[in-house]
Parts: C-alpha cells; sequence; structure tokens
C-alpha cells in the first residue's frame, strides 16, 4: 500500500499532532479508515475502541531493524490494571507450530521419522488409522474429524500437572470416529491430529509433552515467558485475561488440547520465536526447516503453518477467549505478530497486518 498524504494527514489527527482548528474539522474515523493507516499507539488506541476488545498488544520488525511494541487497553474488564507489552498472551493454534517443530527435533535426534506409522508409535490403533504418519497429521491431510465430541472433551480437566492419561483417552476417543476423508486427499483442520502427533512423542520418549516442549525447544530459545493454559493466577490480575460474552474468565480447553493450542507467552518472546522461523538457525537442520515450511498434498498447509504463494507463513489461535495472529515474510524479513483478550477480531483475520506492514515500512 502506498502512504499517501491523506494517510499522512489521518494519521496526524488521529494522534492529536494537527492544530487544533483542523483537528476540530475531522469527523471521527472508521474502522476501515484506521486500518488503512500505519499502526501506532495512537492508531491501536482508536482501533480497539472502534473494535471494543478489552486489550490489545502487537509487534513488528523488518529484518534487523529493532522490533516495535504496543499495547493498550485492560487485562480485564471492570478492573483498571492495564495491559502491557510485557504482559503474557494466549496463543491458541499458533501452538501448533510449537509442536511441529517439537517433532522435527525428534525426528532429528533419531527417537522417530516423519513417517512412522501411527499403528507402530501407538498401542491399538483401529486399522483403517494405523498408516498415517505425522506429515499427514501435522498438515491436516489425516481425514480425522476436527476434534473428538464436545461432551467428552470438556468433561476432560482444563488443569493436569501431568496431562498424558488424558491425552491417551483423547487418542482413544478420536481413533474411534470415522474419517471424514481419505488421508492426504483433502484439507480438514484437526486439533485431534495434533494430540496425536504428540502422543507418539510422548510414547517414544516417555515424557509428556509439556515436559518435551520445553526441554527441546522453549529452554533452547530462551522462551522464558512460555506456559500452559491460561497466563497469570486466578486471584489477581496480574496478566491479561480471557474474556466470554464480555465478561473476564481465568479458563483454557482442556489439558488434554495443549498441543493442538494451549500455550501462552509475551510478545518478545513471540517474536523471538518468529525470527527463529524466518533465520532458520542451528536449533534444527535446513532439511527440517524445508521439511516444516514446504505446502503439502497440493494445498496451502504446511506443518504448524499456513503458507502464501511469496513463501510467507502464517497462523491464527484462539480457544474462544483470547485471539492471536502471527505472520513470517521470509523475502522481505517482517515479522508481525497481534493479541487480544477477547474475540473482536476473530471473524477480521489479518486486518490489522497492512497497518503492521505500513509501520515496518516507515522511516525509525
Amino acid at each position: 500500500m502506498r502512504i499517501t498524504r491523506r494517510i499522512v494527514v489521518a494519521a496526524l489527527a488521529a494522534g492529536g499532532l494537527l492544530p487544533g482548528r483542523i483537528a476540530a474539522q475531522r469527523r471521527e474515523m472508521t474502522l476501515e479508515e484506521l486500518l488503512a493507516l500505519p499502526m501506532s499507539a495512537a492508531t491501536l488506541a482508536s482501533i480497539k475502541r472502534a473494535v471494543g476488545t478489552p486489550g490489545m498488544a502487537l509487534m513488528w520488525q523488518a529484518g534487523a531493524r529493532p522490533p516495535a511494541f504496543l499495547a493498550d487497553g485492560l487485562r480485564a474488564v471492570g478492573h483498571a490494571e492495564p495491559v502491557t507489552t510485557r504482559d503474557v498472551w494466549h496463543l491458541g493454534s499458533i501452538t501448533k507450530s510449537f509442536t511441529a517443530t517439537l517433532f522435527a527435533r525428534a525426528v532429528e535426534a533419531g527417537v522417530i521419522g516423519w513417517e512412522t506409522p501411527l499403528g507402530k508409535a501407538l498401542p491399538d490403533v483401529p486399522r483403517r488409522y494405523r498408516a498415517l504418519t505425522a506429515v499427514e497429521l501435522l498438515t491436516h491431510h489425516a481425514g480425522l474429524a476436527k476434534d473428538i465430541p464436545l461432551d467428552a472433551l470438556f468433561a476432560m480437566p482444563q488443569h493436569e500437572a501431568d496431562a498424558r492419561e488424558s491425552r491417551r483417552r483423547f487418542t482413544e476417543l478420536a481413533l474411534k470416529m470415522k474419517p471424514v476423508a481419505a488421508p492426504r486427499t483433502t484439507f480438514i483442520y484437526s486439533n485431534a491430529g495434533y494430540v496425536l502427533a504428540a502422543r507418539m512423542l510422548e510414547e517414544a520418549t516417555g515424557l509428556s509433552w509439556e515436559a518435551l516442549l520445553r526441554r527441546e525447544v522453549l529452554e533452547p530459545l530462551g522462551l522464558s515467558s512460555a506456559g500452559f493454559g491460561p497466563p497469570g493466577t486466578i486471584d489477581s490480575f496480574d496478566q491479561p485475561w480471557g474474556h466470554d460474552e464480555g465478561k473476564p474468565v481465568f479458563a483454557d480447553n482442556p489439558a488434554a488440547m495443549a498441543p493442538a493450542g494451549g500455550l501462552h507467552m509475551a510478545l518478545t518472546d513471540l517474536a523471538a520465536w518468529l525470527r527463529t522461523h524466518r533465520d532458520k538457525p542451528a536449533l534444527l537442520r535446513p532439511e527440517s526447516w524445508r521439511a516444516l515450511h514446504s505446502p503439502r498434498f497440493g494445498s496451502a498447509m504446511a506443518m504448524g503453518w499456513f503458507t502464501g504463494p511469496d513463501g510467507s507463513l502464517w497462523h491464527n489461535g484462539s480457544n474462544t477467549r483470547w485471539y492471536a495472529e502471527a505472520m513470517i515474510e521470509p523475502r522481505t524479513g517482517l515479522i508481525m505478530a497481534q493479541c487480544g483478550n477477547d474475540m473482536a477480531l476473530f471473524h477480521r483475520q489479518r486486518a490489522l497486518l497492512p497497518a503492521l506492514r505500513l509501520a515496518a515500512m516507515l522511516p525509525r
């Protein structure tokens, strides 16, 4: 998008930087007009008011330039604590990129293979699912339903010190369901596939997905703010809370589902994660990065990421109480992310990305 005089004048007006006579004449900007501006603290505040979300935080970084972080709003409706750029946010299904990367680490360690059949990795797998591999599971081409039956899912505990037993039960229920499609034929977004991939790792190593992720991914990368379930504590607003129908709630999906969407972390660590996938450091070998980032089976889906024609990587996430997005543009070196503590932007996916991209283009 070209930065025109109209956009610059509108941005100055939104930030209160025009002379009073001119500012008094300006009308309230629409959300669409705000989304066409380069992102700034004033623009973010206006967008937050326009969409009615409690709190938002976002970041962008172009190449080796210093990253930019912004935050605006409240940690919880009805409470005075403001969100900050240091707060911790629930990532929802952006967690899938972590699970896929963890699987790549396990493949490199020789404890499992991309093509290890599910029937060899887990006990008592029904015949129709025995040939499934991590490649189908992690690209949503296994033919599985999205989730197990919701009544059974939400009967599982939200918080567990060790969720492996619940994950075994989840796996049993998922494998009892009929396939939705033949493997490798159809993209069908499936949380169940990621839980099964995590179970393969748990069975191969004897460790929980949570312990493996900390040891193999989070700690090597120094992502110290990362944790599982809702951030903060239930008896204070020391971190943002998610919201349900406008009310703050300290809740998450069952812990069994965590490999598909149970991580939280600070925006600084999320930015470090995006740089990792942009820069492809020695955490993985080059062939493993290629495996993770290559779309499969004629779709736009790689392992843990949706891909664009330009090689960009994108994913969003929500546990129905939060919303987050992350994007990597390898050709331009741009990374971007946004987090919010409700679902206000769930139906406006990628809406903030043009504003973040424009901000990254401005001289600093």
